[in-house]
């Protein structure tokens, strides 16, 4: 990764707040479907507040990744604004990725401005969302894409799920109703055991195919990236096992100073799920399998 200069740094940082709240939105539509009729009124609005902000986001973040990586490949600040820069960038994969992302935004927006259910057409959103990063990346330079590909969705929509969970769970954990606290945290927790496993499962097959022999992960940038994401997941995983074996027991007996434990734990994760998306841009921006 020698070489790395400013705009390569701002396309990684547009990378990851585009994966934060892409991923985020998604995952949030994903936790008010399953915990709607857990969740009281006004922390709804509030989730639903906050899926909107993400939404922008997403969309603002995805056309400055565009720009930056034009000038990344001009190396000036003119090549924001270089027509054919931009156009090389959307016929790379990006511009796909890009029209999904703003159909799922698209989807979420009017399912939030309906005033009223409308599951399918936020469910719908939120797969496109997420999914949106899988019409680009390393996968595309296999000499078979199809099952890649999926499998990159699956792992995508698995990560949504989890990720995109954690600021719904800490607006929830706010709530004095310590049942309802301890009723959508252990309806999340036992969900995202097979998310997880799913998610996991996913992510070693990629690796499988995008880095073999083994020693790819310790001999180049690229695999090295991959054991600091790697290592970024397992604090994640240790993180989410404490909270469902030791956490979520204690709150659903009652015990009210649960709760800081939960808020302070879900802090940590939101902390490291920021760092592996960091670690994931720069896997995707500066170094290749």
């Amino acid at each position: 990764m020698t070489g790395v200069g400013p705009w390569d740094a701002a396309v990684v940082i547009a990378k990851a707040l585009s994966y934060a709240a892409t991923l985020g939105a998604a995952g949030g539509v994903f936790f008010v479907t399953y915990c709607h009729s857990l969740l009281e009124a006004s922390n709804g609005r509030r989730i639903r507040r906050w899926i909107g902000a993400l939404l922008v986001v997403a969309a603002l973040a995805s056309g400055a990744k565009v720009l930056a990586m034009a000038a990344s490949m001009s190396g000036e600040p003119a090549g924001m604004f270089d027509v054919s820069l931009d156009a090389m960038v959307l016929r790379s994969g990006e511009g796909w990725a890009i029209a999904v992302r703003l159909l799922g935004v698209g989807c979420v927006a009017g399912a939030l401005a309906a005033g009223r259910p409308a599951p399918a057409l936020a469910l719908m959103g939120g797969a496109a969302l997420a999914t949106s990063f899988a019409w680009v990346g390393h996968v595309h330079t296999l000499p078979s894409t199809a099952l890649p590909t999926l499998v990159l969705a699956l792992h995508l929509l698995a990560a949504a799920f989890w990720l995109g969970a954690l600021v719904p769970l800490a607006l929830v954990a706010r709530d004095p109703d310590l049942s309802r606290v301890a009723s959508v945290t252990s309806r999340f927790g036992n969900a995202a055991l097979l998310v997880v496993l799913a998610l996991l499962g996913a992510g070693v097959c990629l690796l499988w195919l995008l880095l073999h022999p083994l020693s790819a992960l310790w001999s180049g940038d690229y695999g090295r990236l991959v054991l600091l994401k790697l290592v970024g997941v397992a604090a994640l995983l240790a993180l989410a096992a404490f909270n469902h074996r030791r956490v979520t027991p204690r709150l659903l007996a009652g015990d009210r100073r649960a709760t800081a434990a939960l808020r302070k734990s879900i802090a940590v994760e939101i902390a490291a799920a920021c760092a592996v998306l960091v670690v994931t841009a720069a896997m995707t921006t500066l170094a290749g399998p």
